[in-house]
């Protein structure tokens, strides 16, 4: 067989995570892309943001304990930390 060849090409996008109060007023976390809010989820224990060195974002709850490691899909670019509470993931996919 011959082998098939993808025209894709890739998009590069950044995400932003954020711990925040969400939509329906509730502590938690908030995934954008630009304006959009494309997900949340509710969580009262997350605190606090950190970004590893892997440009992985790892949530954190108030003593510090490791919450959730977050990643983006496809080939992480970049990462960068906004503020202890905001973390922007550049990305291919």
């Amino acid at each position: 067989m011959a082998e098939q060849r993808s025209n894709h090409t890739p998009t590069r996008t950044t995400l932003t995570v954020r711990a925040c109060v969400i939509s329906d007023g509730t502590p938690g976390i908030s995934l954008s892309m630009g304006r959009e809010v494309i997900g949340e989820w509710t969580d009262s224990r997350v605190k606090t943001l950190s970004l590893t060195d892997e440009n992985k974002v790892a949530i954190h709850g108030a003593d510090g304990d490791l919450l959730y490691l977050f990643s983006a899909p496809g080939k992480l670019l970049s990462g960068e930390q906004v503020s202890d509470t905001e973390i922007a993931i550049t990305f291919e996919i």
